[in-house]
């Protein structure tokens, strides 16, 4: 049953990593040989028959898998994601057997490895031990979709502000309205910490911002600011990684869990957000932290998508979307839940916009966001139980986890996205106070001049 948060909460903080499907990386906890926590849809076993892929005639099943850096990206743009899931006009529904045929074609080979990337699971807790400790002692929430069956900015930009301009991702710079906006409108304060160039770069809209060091600041702050009862802590906090994906990477390894990257530097990077944000009991006792994935990022989840369709927003055309994109991990960190909880009502990335809405606005978002709780997307406050805040639940010791350097792509390997984070943040780099805020970026603009 949801309590009323309002009253209990004052920061909300949110995490959203890179391309990996719930299944991928949460699958392991129902396995019948592991975990065995049957009341979370996840895999019981990589054998059943409903799992099965084929491509060229050739069957092929989920595996258990180590982590470790994977050979190459996975398959997730629009038209591969719709191969994945599926779709039978016998049954009507989308049968999530097209991942190994979407790999065949995305790596334009006759027959995919006899254990493709994308039906890879991790083979238990100890290959995410950051993940695995918050689905010990916090909640999971097992039906978490990706709000579209595309890749990053159209996810991203859901996220963001509830609509998309873009059904795929674009070698450009970006407009329209974001979050950051909205809770500025409805007078809530916020912050991003960040591992390395923020998503924003992609948006000249925000670059004023992005130089306020009140407003976007170096991850390794955190613990500091969250420590310092002196001054007001922000109300909504957005943690990002360093994203595979950007032009730069001056002092921090890239940490977002996109492949070809391991896991492993993702779940150090929750770690060290966590362990921070407890550091301060009282401060944590009400506090809200959100972890999930903007996109499968074309890895197997047998669950299929959500029927929620997305239209384009006006003045902007493509073609509608007629369901989710498949489900991706979703977790809610907070001593206002229960230890070893489900959460199993249906969840986008716009439940964050709910809850945000709910708390520090007058409970509506926007009329696209309106639209999708009224389809059945549920609030991230209604994944709240607790008026007794529980205490804080401390991690236990580090024993590692893989850690890998990925080279950066040449440039003709480059996807749009890498494209449109180097253009953006070329640009930017002409702002001499961008290069005091990032100096980074000095390594870019020489390396153009």
């Amino acid at each position: 049953m949801a309590i009323d948060f309002k009253e209990l909460v004052d920061t909300v903080v949110v995490v959203m990593l890179e391309n990996r499907s719930f299944d991928h990386m949460l699958g392991y906890l129902s396995l019948k040989t592991g975990a065995n926590r049957s009341e979370i849809d996840g895999i019981t076993s990589p054998r059943l028959k409903a799992y099965r892929n084929v491509s060229k005639t050739e069957v092929f099943l989920p595996f258990l898998s180590e982590d470790g850096p994977l050979d190459s990206d996975v398959p997730h743009g629009r038209n591969l994601v719709d191969m994945q899931m599926a779709f039978s006009q016998t049954t009507g529904t989308h049968t999530m057997t097209g991942f190994a045929e979407a790999y065949r074609v995305f790596t334009n080979t006759r027959i995919p490895p006899k254990k493709p990337a994308p039906l890879a699971l991790m083979k238990d807790g100890a290959q995410v031990p950051t993940t695995d400790f918050f689905a010990e002692n916090y909640t999971v929430c097992d039906r978490w979709f990706a709000p579209l069956p595309a890749d990053t900015q159209p996810n991203r930009l859901m996220a963001l502000s509830g609509i998309t301009t873009v059904d795929e991702t674009v070698g450009q710079k970006l407009k329209q309205p974001l979050v950051y906006e909205w809770l500025t409108n409805v007078g809530a304060s916020w912050r991003v910490y960040r591992s390395g160039l923020p998503f924003c770069t992609l948006f000249p809209q925000m670059w004023n911002e992005m130089l306020d060091p009140q407003l976007f600041r170096s991850i390794t702050f955190l613990a500091k600011d969250v420590q310092d009862n002196e001054r007001k802590f922000p109300q909504v906090v957005f943690c990002e990684p360093s994203y595979l994906d950007s032009p730069v990477h001056a002092g921090f390894q890239p940490n977002d869990d996109h492949p070809p990257l391991p896991a492993g530097p993702g779940e150090r990077f929750l770690r060290e957000i966590y362990e921070a944000l407890a550091s301060n009991p009282a401060r944590w006792a009400r506090t809200v932290l959100l972890v999930t994935y903007d996109e499968h990022g074309g890895f197997f989840d047998h669950v299929p998508p959500l029927p929620i369709p997305t239209d384009p927003p006006a003045g902007v055309t493509y073609k509608p979307f007629t369901t989710t994109g498949p489900r991706v991990p979703g977790l809610v960190i907070s001593p206002l839940v229960d230890a070893r909880s489900v959460y199993s009502q249906a969840l986008d990335h716009t439940s964050i916009l709910q809850f945000l809405a709910e708390r520090f606005g007058d409970g509506i978002y926007s009329a696209e966001v309106t639209a999708r709780k009224v389809a059945g997307i549920h609030s991230v406050g209604d994944v709240l139980t607790r008026t007794d805040p529980r205490p804080v639940v401390k991690m236990p010791p580090d024993k590692g986890v893989a850690l890998a350097m990925v080279p950066l792509a040449e440039p003709a390997d480059k996807n749009r996205n890498q494209v449109a984070f180097e253009d953006a943040a070329r640009e930017l780099a002409k702002n001499p106070k961008a290069l005091e805020a990032y100096p980074e970026l000095a390594h870019l603009k020489a390396k153009h001049e």
